[in-house]
């Protein structure tokens, strides 16, 4: 492959061990770049800073794993990983298929936010909300919730409709909230025994958001 900025090493003035070339004004653009090459050099392949104090980060830290833990579940295989995403794309078209249809016999619904309890009420406003921010925001409470609540199999359904009925292209605030989404997965997925039938749910979540 060509070079982006070759260099003539012909014409330099200069050899690498040379003590003056840290001193020396480079004078075109050739010699800035050969300046350039030099330091590269001299620099060692890793550097390892000294008397490092770590402690300071341990307040921002995010995610703790504790080291010879046998609570860690073990990632789904990669085969297994595929199919929940195929499964999840399914039903994602499922979805826009039914709303668009919803949409179209029901144009005179007013649709507003329903009661916890309403079942019909949360179909309806789900398949035919044409706002995606409410369905953000309905999203975002559930995240924003999720480390004050037991995860249970109903908090794992409701995110899951939730991220089927989000629309692509998303908002770099949606993105970061997802990740937030994944970390606490995560996190709570730590906390859980390995037989657990709920880390289950927790991986499918954490996959799609990754995908």
């Amino acid at each position: 492959m060509e070079q982006c900025l070759p260099i003539d090493d012909e014409n330099n003035e200069y050899e690498n061990d040379d003590p003056s070339m840290y001193q020396y004004v480079p004078t075109s653009a050739e010699d800035y770049l050969m300046n350039v090459r030099r330091e590269a050099n001299i620099c060692p392949d890793v550097v390892v800073a000294e008397n490092f104090d770590s402690s300071k980060f341990h307040s921002k830290q995010t995610v703790h794993y504790a080291k010879g833990s046998s609570l860690i579940p073990i990632p789904p295989s990669q085969e297994l990983q595929d199919f929940l995403i195929h499964s999840f794309s399914e039903n994602r078209q499922k979805f826009t298929q039914f709303k668009a249809e919803f949409q179209k016999n029901n144009s005179h619904l007013n649709i507003e936010v329903p009661v916890m309890k309403d079942e019909n009420g949360w179909l309806a406003f789900c398949v035919g909300s044409n706002k995606q921010t409410t369905l953000i925001k309905a999203l975002e409470n559930l995240i924003e919730g999720f480390n004050r609540k037991e995860f249970t199999d109903l908090f794992g359904q409701w995110l899951y409709a939730l991220l089927i009925c989000i629309e692509k292209p998303l908002l770099p605030e949606t993105t970061s909230m997802l990740r937030i989404l994944a970390r606490n997965c995560s996190q709570r997925r730590e906390t859980m025994a390995t037989d657990d039938h709920l880390v289950s749910a927790l991986n499918l979540i954490i996959i799609v958001v990754a995908r």
